[in-house]
């Protein structure tokens, strides 16, 4: 089968890494890979080995970069984010097979992340009640300082257009609840639980050898965070609740971004700059290291993260994971059985959920083998990409049907 990724950009955080792997995996099944992205060159940090990469960047207009992609003579295209609407509408009127796997809400949200300020989980589908929220006023434009008008009537738009695709993609419950609510088909959408980069680790033999830290021993518990220093990931949230806690620990925070400046002042203001250890992005090898290395994962997403991959590349490594029941992440962040859940939202309840491992740290060696049997069985690369194929084949294979159909009845009219 001959298989399109489609990616707007090919930048820092999960997706790309995704994509990436997804391409790997497709193509070891033996399919044919290209993947096709609105940039003009690939970061250095993403892993692109083995993926032939195709940039739309010079096609100079929608048509034109459809009429690239159509060169290919792809069997299914499947577009993992793109707001681009006139690209859109150039796709849905091709003819060819279309998949929309949904890793955010950036096509039914106007604020990408349905929260409008400091603690806020929006619920609402995406509609003309947005504009009652104040959500079509939005932030400047880069480089500017006056508030923008967002384009509600092209956001609905954009949702639209998906709707018309053959299928629907979503990596978790949270995800599929939050499509229903904003219109999607139920038949046409499928739950495919996300896989780690690092599947087989999680395949391989156990890593038994890890010894958890222990609050009263010579070594302390080892915390690891990964993930962009943006304020949804909760990179500062996790360093009010570390002043709260109290035992022996240390944190690296594998990171990057706007927030990362104000983190380390922060770490700073509460004495805690000689036990965090930050780091800038690194490769997949090195990072293994880390999350193997690590006692607990804390994942202090404040926001409803649709289902981050983070979480199971930790857990993949018998790494428990300490979590806000937040978004996708109870999917497999079961409180006690597969990691930790906080209580609710907010920094006491995390260093309660800090000071719980760290006074029980021999309860961190279960919860992490719990956490990889349950990788294993639910988040496979081997069960993501055999779902992921049979719905290509399926939407393939509808779409030939119905141009068939259409060109016997243009035959016989």
């Amino acid at each position: 089968m001959r298989v399109l990724l489609l990616v707007q950009e090919l930048s820092i955080g999960g997706l790309p890494n995704y994509a990436l792997d997804l391409a790997r995996a497709l193509i070891a099944c033996g399919d044919q890979v290209v993947l096709a992205h609105q940039g003009v060159s690939v970061p250095a940090h993403l892993d692109s080995q083995g993926v032939e990469i195709i940039s739309l960047a010079g096609a100079g207009s929608a048509f034109a970069a459809v009429e690239q992609l159509r060169a290919w003579s792809p069997d299914v295209i499947h577009v993992h984010l793109c707001s681009d609407v006139a690209l859109l509408e150039a796709l849905v009127s091709s003819g060819l097979a279309l998949v929309r796997s949904f890793h955010d809400y950036t096509s039914m949200c106007l604020r990408r992340g349905r929260r409008r300020f400091a603690g806020d989980r929006c619920a609402r589908a995406l509609g003309w009640s947005c504009a009652l929220y104040g959500c079509v006023i939005g932030p400047p434009s880069a480089g500017g300082r006056v508030p923008r008008l967002m384009d509600l009537p092209g956001k609905l738009h954009e949702r639209t257009l998906y709707q018309g695709f053959d299928a629907a993609v979503v990596g978790s419950q949270h995800m599929r609840r939050v499509l229903l609510s904003n219109g999607f088909a139920a038949e046409r959408l499928s739950v495919v639980p996300y896989f780690s980069r690092f599947d087989h680790v999680a395949q391989g033999e156990p890593a038994y050898g890890k010894a958890p830290g222990l609050a009263t021993g010579d070594r302390p518990v080892r915390l690891l965070f990964t993930g962009q220093a943006v304020k949804g990931k909760g990179l500062e949230v996790l360093i009010r609740a570390l002043a709260r806690v109290h035992g022996n620990w240390r944190l690296t925070a594998i990171t990057s971004g706007p927030r990362l400046l104000p983190a380390k002042v922060l770490a700073d203001r509460h004495g805690l700059s000689e036990r965090i250890e930050f780091i800038e992005w690194l490769t997949p090898q090195k990072l293994a290291a880390y999350y193997r290395d690590a006692d607990l994962f804390v994942l202090p997403s404040v926001w409803d993260d649709p289902g981050p991959l983070v979480g199971i590349e930790a857990m993949s490594f018998e790494t428990p994971v300490l979590a806000f029941p937040v978004g996708g992440i109870p999917d497999y962040v079961q409180d006690g059985e597969t990691g930790l859940l906080a209580a609710q939202v907010s920094a006491r309840a995390l260093a309660t959920g800090l000071q719980r491992a760290l006074d029980n740290p021999s309860d961190l060696t279960r919860l992490g083998r719990a956490a990889r049997v349950h990788v294993v069985r639910a988040h496979s690369r081997d069960g993501h990409i055999d779902t992921l194929r049979r719905l290509y084949l399926s939407c393939s294979k509808r779409v030939a049907a119905q141009s068939e159909q259409l060109i016997t009845l243009q035959e016989l009219g």
